[in-house]
């Protein structure tokens, strides 16, 4: 009978130990991370391009480069704010030449522009597997601050395109790669919308332009790769 109440105090208080150390040593980690650093800063450069217009003298695709800063506010959601620059270049067109013979010469494009958005996380403030993607939504204002090409000067102020401030809105994916707690690579996909002013030389029925319209949109597609410190 001793015999028997041992071997169940042995099973009461020794069984339960082993099983709990098996389960614990059972436990699989979980693929997503915790993100503990909120604000993040970096520099960027990728590769951009535009169409250019019924008439093409809109900006053509470049370089671009530039920094940007977000800071995560609550959940999925980011606020960020860049500084972009555009090398390009765009046609100079004569509205007053025969169709297919207009093109008469071509301009630097220095853009330079301000944009403000929103970032929504697919994976909230966690990383699956060190990656998160996300969805872009943003604004910005682009102007030219590159001089006047001399090509242009010979044109009648009516017939000279200006590119001036531009309303630009985007739409994109985006993909964080978080090496370690403070940096990360991240890589955007954007397409835009913008609208170019088009010139009254342009619109001059007796010249036999009809059906101009006073501005028309644009779209853009635009790929970048961000180094990031995050803290």
């Amino acid at each position: 009978m001793r015999v028997f109440l041992r071997a169940l105090v042995f099973s009461c208080l020794i069984l339960p130990a082993l099983a709990s150390g098996r389960v614990r040593a059972q436990t699989v980690p979980s693929v997503f991370r915790f993100l503990e650093r909120a604000q993040e800063a970096g520099l960027f450069t990728g590769q951009v391009t535009f169409s250019t217009g019924r008439f093409g003298y809109g900006p053509k695709g470049g370089v671009v480069f530039g920094g940007r800063y977000g800071v995560h506010v609550s959940g999925p959601v980011s606020l960020e704010g860049a500084v972009r620059v555009i090398q390009s270049n765009r046609d100079i067109v004569s509205p007053g030449r025969d169709e297919g013979d207009r093109v008469i010469g071509s301009a630097d494009v220095i853009m330079a522009k301000l944009d403000a958005g929103l970032r929504f996380s697919l994976t909230g403030h966690r990383a699956w597997h060190g990656l998160s993607p996300s969805l872009i939504l943003g604004a910005g204002i682009a102007f030219d601050t590159a001089d006047n090409d001399p090509v242009e000067e010979t044109l009648d102020a009516a017939d000279r395109f200006e590119l001036g401030k531009s309303f630009i809105g985007s739409l994109g994916v985006s993909t964080h790669w978080y090496l370690s707690d403070h940096l990360a690579l991240r890589g955007d996909g954007l397409f835009s919308l913008s609208r170019l002013g088009t010139p009254p030389g342009f619109s001059d029925s007796a010249r036999g332009f009809e059906g101009v319209e006073k501005a028309e949109w644009v779209s853009g597609l635009g790929f970048t790769v961000t180094a990031l410190i995050r803290w």
